[in-house]
């Protein structure tokens, strides 16, 4: 029979030595209290370093940790994804997974550059967007929007006529701003699954975008018509249980390019400045350009915006600034170079020149540059510091 492994003592009554194996026994037993203080000390140091390391070099740890095991080059770069595409493809990266749109194709790949989902389309004008874990395909001018994930095809949809413009919200809802006959435009809201929750029809302006806001129920639209015998831009809003305006305001900064969702507001991109309205359509903050050009505009984690600016149309010199939810300016510096994409995700945001890849956050502060990036021609940030340069024909995953 098999004994027990525990060690037995046997020691006659009144042996001197009978206690002492009784009192280191009781030491050997497990306290409680013990192992509750080692738990407390243990979390109270993690929330130190936390609190007293700066958050980009405790997101450099967690990179190292996670892709530990990702085959590097001297460079830092981890070549994950293989594919072929066109001067028009678009990219957009969703929970390790690679979005890509050419004029021909529709693709999803992984980290293994597995292919998820591929299908062939003719596109004349592909673009792609993208908002929390959905990416939505479609061709401007088109009538089919592709709404895929990290796995594949999530949804598939056709609007009654020509696309202008498709917006996704953080929660996976897709806006969609297209042609109608009998209507100036239409705007279809459809829900994470495209269930179609709400359509506005406008019959009095001619509706350049939209966007659902992050309760999910306010639709802001960006239209243009006529007014004191010229034209111009406002922002409307509705509620998604209503077909009623809850509000509109003038937008008396030119042109408005793009609307993106934040935390706390709205922000139309114009080409004078920034406007940031409330929920309720009211006027909270704006950031002007200072009679600067626009170059490019990227919104970070909802509460901040990057901006590349010029004195001039074209040329390499321009700065970049970063600016808040209140219009406040968080960060500022001059750059020199040809600017080719810019991407923000989290606290970060890339800039792909013509000859690096500098990666700064959302104050300015370097947090690294990489060299040699010639084959590279769009940039995709990552919430964790880690960036995807996707050029003609693969992808590597940069590891600052």
């Amino acid at each position: 029979m098999k004994r027990d492994t525990q060690k037995i003592y046997d020691f006659q009554p009144g042996d001197v030595q009978e206690e002492q194996p009784r009192r280191v026994q009781q030491r050997k037993k497990p306290r409680k209290w013990l192992w509750l203080t080692l738990a407390v000390v243990i979390v109270l140091g993690v929330v130190a370093v936390a609190v007293l390391w700066d958050a980009n070099s405790f997101d450099g740890l967690r990179r190292s940790i996670i892709y530990a095991r990702a085959e590097k080059d001297e460079t830092g770069c981890a070549k994950l994804y293989y594919y072929e595409n066109d001067a028009t493809s678009r990219f957009a990266a969703l929970n390790g997974s690679l979005v890509t749109v050419a004029a021909n194709q529709v693709r999803v790949l992984d980290e293994r550059s597995q292919v998820l989902y591929q299908n062939s389309v003719r596109f004349l004008h592909p673009d792609l967007v993208s908002g929390g874990d959905v990416a939505v395909a479609y061709d401007i001018g088109g009538t089919v929007l592709y709404a895929l994930d990290s796995k594949g095809l999530r949804w598939q949809q056709e609007t009654e006529g020509e696309l202008l413009s498709v917006t996704v919200n953080p929660h996976g809802y897709v806006t969609a701003t297209y042609n109608k006959s009998g209507a100036k435009a239409a705007v279809t809201v459809w829900d994470s699954s495209g269930t179609a929750v709400f359509t506005y029809l406008s019959a009095q302006r001619f509706v350049m975008t939209a966007a659902l806001g992050r309760d999910d129920r306010t639709l802001a639209a960006v239209t243009m018509g006529q007014e004191d015998g010229g034209f111009q831009s406002f922002l409307v809003l509705y509620r998604t249980n209503s077909d009623k305006e809850v509000a509109a305001t003038a937008i008396n900064g030119g042109a408005v390019y793009a609307l993106e969702t934040m935390q706390k507001s709205f922000c139309a991109v114009s080409e004078q400045g920034l406007y940031l309205l409330d929920t309720d359509g009211a006027l909270r903050s704006s950031y002007s350009y200072g009679g600067q050009y626009l170059r490019r505009c990227a919104t970070g984690d909802g509460d901040w915006a990057a901006l590349l600016l010029s004195r001039y149309k074209s040329g390499g010199f321009a700065s970049l600034i970063t600016v808040d939810n209140d219009g406040n300016e968080l960060g500022g510096c001059d750059i020199d170079g040809e600017v080719l994409d810019m991407s923000t995700a989290g606290r970060y945001v890339a800039v792909l020149f013509s000859d690096r890849l500098t990666i700064y956050d959302k104050y300015l502060t370097e947090v690294a540059t990489l060299p040699d990036v010639s084959e590279a021609r769009a940039v995709l940030m990552r919430e964790d510091g880690s960036a995807v340069l996707a050029g003609a024909a693969g992808a590597s995953l940069y590891l600052p």
